[in-house]
């Protein structure tokens, strides 16, 4: 099955390279991390911070790789749309593919890209450039490259934007519900990889996490209420899309269960009526196919999915936490 080929602006940049593009967007944002040591090397060891930029160059090469990454998450979903979407394979196909070009390609991605990194720069940018002297080389080399990264950080916010009304999108088509979920399939799919693309999230703010425990700033409080809206926005991320879909499988599972209620009753009254070993046996097959119906998901995910992606979430809150407290 074909999947849509949509290349984010990252992927563009280093497909040149023939390497993985992980690699080739670590090895780009490490060799300005090299310069920037070689830079700093000339200041006092007061005024270099190297650690707190080398993590924020890492967030910058996490957040390209992410893009990407997501990108490709989204792709692959293509083949278990057919699965629960009930439309014309070449239509959904169009549709879907124009939804990942809008997320990923075009010139919206570029715009906000740009407008975000401009709006950075002239606000939480200055706290970020008060570390470095102003006077220097590397004061211009920071900000050269804080600006590259935030605009790269505002191009996959405007992906994550669309991505999150992507699911929202999928219930104005008629969603098949299966009685048998195989995981990781169909619907269940779309809940992995709306986990995979969390859990990207979470590993790629990481080292934004470690330069703010590293910094001077993490003895501002409002660093850790940001700290604490950013979980909450990754968990939401994860969560708000998929309540759509949530819905139409819950409907479902209700219009299945009463249906069969009806076929249930039936053999109970002749169950009662004529205790027969055919009647008796038929009530306990029905009553077994009525457990399995009740087992039905009602959420695209699983809850052990769940439970992986609240851990992962807890974690680098808890150590902020405890680095500012104790």
């Amino acid at each position: 099955m074909n999947t849509p080929r949509v290349k984010s602006y990252p992927e563009r940049l280093v497909s040149w390279i023939p390497l993985p593009y992980w690699l080739s967007l670590l090895l780009i944002w490490e060799l300005l991390f090299a310069v920037d040591y070689a830079l700093s090397q000339g200041l006092d060891s007061a005024t270099r911070h190297t650690a707190e930029f080398g993590c924020l160059i890492l967030f910058f090469a996490f957040v390209c790789i992410g893009i990407v990454y997501c990108c490709k998450v989204l792709s692959r979903l293509y083949n278990d749309l057919p699965i629960f979407v009930d439309h014309d394979p070449n239509e959904l196909f169009g549709w879907y593919e124009q939804k990942l070009k809008q997320s990923y390609a075009g010139a919206w991605p570029l715009v906000f890209g740009a407008c975000f990194a401009g709006a950075e720069f002239m606000s939480a940018g200055q706290s970020i450039r008060q570390f470095t002297p102003d006077d220097s080389t590397l004061f211009f080399f920071r900000a050269f490259y804080e600006l590259i990264g935030f605009f790269f950080l505002g191009v996959g916010l405007w992906a994550l934007i669309n991505v999150l009304l992507l699911p929202i999108s999928l219930t104005n088509f008629r969603i098949r519900v299966s009685v048998n979920q195989v995981s990781g399939r169909g619907l269940q799919a779309l809940g992995y990889a709306y986990f995979k693309m969390s859990l990207a999230i979470t590993i790629t703010f990481a080292p934004l996490i470690a330069a703010a425990v590293l910094s001077p700033l993490l003895a501002d409080l409002s660093v850790l209420i940001w700290l604490g809206f950013g979980t909450a926005a990754i968990f939401g991320f994860f969560l708000f899309p998929q309540i759509g879909i949530h819905r139409i499988m819950t409907s479902e599972k209700q219009h299945r269960l009463i249906s069969f209620s009806n076929h249930l009753e039936e053999a109970l009254d002749r169950s009662l009526k004529e205790p027969t070993s055919e009647n008796m046996q038929r009530l306990k097959e029905l009553f077994e196919l009525q457990a399995y119906l009740k087992e039905m998901h009602e959420w695209p995910f699983n809850v052990n999915t769940l439970w992986q992606l609240i851990t992962a979430l807890l974690i680098p809150v808890a150590l902020a936490i405890l680095e500012i407290f104790f």
